[in-house]
């Protein structure tokens, strides 16, 4: 499965959450409204604006991915681009020993986080325990799962119930997609999940230059990820 290029198109705006469906039972006559949620725990949304378009390559690849898409027909993996936020450590780029990078210029990189499932979690689970070989801070904001049928997909630290120098059980939302190994690398440095478009993705052109449209991906529900 692909993945969509969020840096390529550099967007300055960009907001995930968690879209919630929650309907009322009905207010007492003391007042209290009784509320509940028909949604499962919820659907990860991630929405994007303010992009950069001006080169015409941009803007190229921007139509071309929207044809691939076909309207939300065809789900893509898609970062959520908010790295300020996540528990991951900077890693500088280092080179070869002899000073030299590859040739492509590039440097060996570390990832910023090292985090596993620490026990078997089953489907639909909302807690569950994790071993922090390496994290900057506390296990808390999104983190990442590439499960084995379902692919990427991304939760939500609700709270911390227990915590040591490298485990920790937490509360997640939404409930888990698939039942997951211990083992299993858990993701907090870059989060991504597999998503659709939700809306048109349109670039309208003005004096020459392309302008990206507001996008919002949705979670893929559909379940055929080969």
């Amino acid at each position: 499965m692909k993945l969509f290029p969020v840096c390529l198109f550099a967007p300055n705006g960009n907001e995930p959450y968690l879209d919630r469906r929650i309907i009322s039972g009905g207010t007492a006559l003391s007042g209290g409204e009784t509320l509940i949620g028909t949604d499962g725990g919820g659907r990860v949304v991630v929405e994007f604006n303010d992009f950069d378009l001006d080169e015409p390559e941009v803007a190229r690849a921007w139509d071309a991915i929207d044809a691939y898409m076909d309207g939300g027909l065809r789900p893509m993996i898609v970062p959520l681009c908010d790295a300020v936020h996540q528990p991951a450590y900077q890693f500088d780029g280092v080179p070869h020993s002899d000073g030299t990078p590859f040739s492509d210029e590039s440097l060996y990189s570390t990832p910023g986080t090292d985090v596993s499932l620490a026990a078997d979690a089953p489907l639909r689970a909302t807690v569950i325990q994790i071993n922090m070989a390496a994290i900057n801070g506390d296990p808390l904001g999104w983190f990442a799962i590439d499960h084995e049928n379902w692919r990427w997909r991304c939760y939500k630290v609700a709270e911390i119930l227990a915590q040591t120098a490298t485990t920790a059980t937490i509360s997640i939302r939404p409930p888990l997609r698939e039942a997951t190994l211990a083992g299993v690398p858990i993701d907090f440095a870059t989060p991504r999940c597999t998503m659709r478009i939700d809306g048109d993705m349109r670039a309208p052109r003005s004096m020459g230059y392309a302008e990206g449209q507001p996008l919002r991906f949705v979670e893929d529900m559909t379940g055929s990820y080969t």
